[in-house]
C-alpha cells in the first residue's frame, strides 16, 4: 500500500495584552529579573479567583474572524488537569468543548509551485505556563513564573498537511497575520510563538479513503527552520520503521537543532487524561451578532491581499512583494514614495506620454532601490525611520533623478548613503557636494582622451574585435570624472574616438 504523512500543527502565540490572562500583572516575559511579573492569583495561592482578560478574548475572536472562523456566540472556559512544575494550580485554564473560534481556513503554498487551503479546527484561549531553567551539572530546576499566566491562544489545525514546506508555510503566513492584526509580536526566538507537530504515516487504502497512522507529536520548535526540518526528518524516520517492518510508537518527541533529528520525550497523552471540566470560577462568555460583526469591521488588509494587491497594482515580482509583506514599515514608506511619483508622472508635460508604463517602471525602480540598496546600508537592520532618516517625498525626488537620468549609479549610492544617514532633499546633497553629472562635451572629450591614452592596450583590444574592452574604458572615464559623467554622451564620444561606431 501507498503510505502518505498526514500532519497537523497545534500553534500556540502569545498574546500582546498588557495584562496577564487572570490578573493584572504586567504582561512582560522580556523582564530581566525572574518572577518580578507575579501575584497572588497567577502564583496560584489559596482563595484567590481569577477575572479574564476581555483584550485577549477580542484579539482571539479577531484572529478567528480573520482565518473565516466562526465565533462561538456562547463559549466558555474549562480546567485542563496535569501536574508540572512551571504549573502552581496544578491545572491550566484551557477551552475544551465551546472553545471561542470554530472552523477556517488558511491558503499557503503547496510545495509545489501552486497553493493549498488548510482546514482549521478550531482556536482558543487559555493561560501560558511558568519557564523552567536547569543550571549545567546541577541536580535541581529553578522556575520564572513571569510567563506564568500570559495570555496563550491555540490554533489546531486539521491533518491535511502533507509536507514540510506547507508546515512551515501555515506558520509563517499565520505568523504575518498575527503582527498585522497586532495580535501578538509571534517572536518565535522568544517563545511567543511555539509549534508542535502531529505526525504520522497514512495509508491509500483501496477506495481512495485515508487510514490515520499512529500519531507522533513534535514538541515546542521555536523557528520556521525548525518546523521544516523536524517534519521532513520525522516523516523520514517513520517510513523507514515501515520499511523494516517494525511498530511506530505514539509519543511526544522534541527536536535536536544541531543535529537536525527528533528525539524521544515521553508517551503521549490523551484528552481524557487531562479530566477536563467547566473552570467554576470564571462564567461562561457570550457576545452578539452585532457585536461579532463590529469586530469584523476591526480587521484591516491581511497579508493575503495586500500580496495580490502589490503584485497587481504596482507590477512587482511575487518575491520583492514578498519583502514589503514581511516588512510593514517597509511597505508603507514605499506605497508612500510611489503615490509622489505618481503625482510627478501625472503633471510632467509630453507628448504621447504612457502613463500606466511610466508609473509601473518608477514603482519598480523605486522597489529595487528599497529592496537591494537601502537593504544592504541598513546591514540587516530593521527599516524605520531611526535607522532611515530619508522622507519618503525625498526618496520619489531621488527616484526620479534616477530615472530621468540626472545621476549615475555611482552618485546614486552616495546621495542615497547621505539621505539615509541625515534626511535631506537629494537635489541640494548633489549641488552641496559637487555631485552634479557633467553634460559638457569638452570635459567629457578630455577625459575620454587621457583614459584612451593611458589605455593603450583596452583601445588596442577593443580595436581587434574584443568587445569587453569597451565596457573596461567606459568603466575608466566614469572613474575618471568620480561617476559624474553622463554615461551616454561618454559612450558616444568613445565610439566616436574609437574610429568605430557599431556599438
Amino acid at each position: 500500500m501507498e503510505y502518505i504523512p498526514i500532519i497537523g500543527l497545534e500553534i500556540h502565540c502569545e498574546l500582546k495584552t498588557k495584562s496577564k490572562m487572570f490578573c493584572s500583572c504586567p504582561n512582560d516575559i522580556d523582564a530581566k529579573e525572574p518572577n518580578t511579573n507575579v501575584c497572588p492569583v497567577c502564583l496560584a495561592h489559596p482563595g484567590t479567583l481569577p477575572t479574564a482578560n476581555a483584550e485577549a478574548i477580542r484579539l482571539t475572536r479577531l484572529v478567528g474572524l480573520a482565518l473565516g472562523a466562526r465565533i462561538l456566540q456562547n463559549s466558555k472556559f474549562d480546567r485542563k488537569n496535569y501536574f508540572y512544575p512551571d504549573l502552581p494550580k496544578g491545572y491550566q485554564i484551557s477551552q475544551y468543548d465551546r472553545p471561542l473560534c470554530l472552523g477556517g481556513e488558511l491558503e499557503v503554498g503547496d510545495g509545489a509551485g501552486g497553493r493549498k487551503k488548510i482546514a482549521i479546527t478550531r482556536v482558543h484561549l487559555e493561560e501560558d505556563t511558568g519557564k523552567l531553567a536547569h543550571p549545567r551539572g546541577a541536580d535541581y530546576s529553578l522556575v520564572d513564573f513571569n510567563r506564568g499566566g500570559v495570555p496563550l491562544m491555540e490554533l489546531v489545525t486539521e491533518p491535511e498537511i502533507e509536507n514540510s514546506t506547507q508546515a512551515r508555510e501555515f506558520a509563517k503566513e499565520l505568523q504575518l497575520i498575527l503582527r498585522y492584526l497586532d495580535a501578538s509580536d509571534a517572536d518565535m526566538e522568544k517563545g511567543k510563538m511555539r509549534v508542535e507537530v502531529n505526525i504520522s504515516m497514512g495509508k491509500i487504502m483501496p477506495d481512495g479513503k485515508k487510514e490515520f497512522g499512529t500519531k507522533v507529536e513534535i514538541k515546542n520548535l521555536n523557528s520556521l527552520k525548525a518546523v521544516e526540518g523536524s517534519v521532513a526528518y520525522e516523516t523520514g524516520r517513520q517510513i523507514e520503521l515501515i520499511k523494516e517492518g517494525k511498530q511506530i510508537v505514539q509519543e511526544t518527541r522534541g527536536w535536536d537543532d544541531i543535529g537536525g533529528k527528533t528525539f524521544p520525550q515521553r508517551e503521549k497523552e490523551e484528552a481524557n487524561d487531562y479530566r477536563y471540566f467547566p473552570e467554576p470560577d470564571i462564567p461562561p462568555l457570550a457576545i452578539s451578532e452585532s457585536e461579532i460583526e463590529n469586530l469584523r469591521r476591526q480587521i484591516g488588509e491581511l497579508p493575503a491581499k495586500k500580496r495580490e494587491r502589490f503584485i497587481a497594482q504596482y507590477k512587482l515580482e511575487p518575491a520583492i512583494a514578498e519583502i514589503f509583506i514581511v516588512n510593514r514599515e517597509l511597505a508603507a514608506y514605499f506605497e508612500r514614495a510611489v503615490s509622489e511619483l505618481e503625482e510627478w508622472v501625472n503633471t510632467e508635460e509630453g507628448d504621447n506620454k504612457n502613463t500606466e508604463a511610466e508609473s509601473a517602471a518608477l514603482a519598480k525602480l523605486c522597489a529595487d532601490y528599497l529592496t537591494t540598496e537601502v537593504g544592504g546600508l541598513l546591514r540587516g537592520a530593521r527599516f524605520c525611520k531611526e535607522s532611515f532618516a530619508a522622507a519618503p517625498e525625498n526618496f520619489a525626488e531621488f527616484i526620479c533623478l534616477i530615472y530621468k537620468g540626472e545621476i549615475t549609479s555611482k552618485i546614486a549610492k552616495q546621495v542615497l548613503a547621505e539621505m539615509a544617514e541625515r534626511g535631506g532633499d537629494p537635489t541640494e546633497i548633489i549641488e552641496q557636494k559637487g555631485l552634479s553629472q557633467i553634460r559638457d562635451e569638452k570635459e567629457i572629450i578630455s577625459a575620454v582622451d587621457r583614459v584612451m591614452e593611458s589605455n593603450a592596450k583596452a583601445v588596442a583590444d577593443w580595436r581587434a574585435g574584443k568587445q569587453n574592452a569597451f565596457q573596461f574604458l567606459v568603466g575608466q572615464v566614469l572613474a575618471a570624472t568620480r561617476g559624474r559623467a553622463n554615461p551616454d554622451i561618454v559612450k558616444r564620444i568613445l565610439l566616436e574616438k574609437l574610429g568605430n561606431t557599431k556599438e
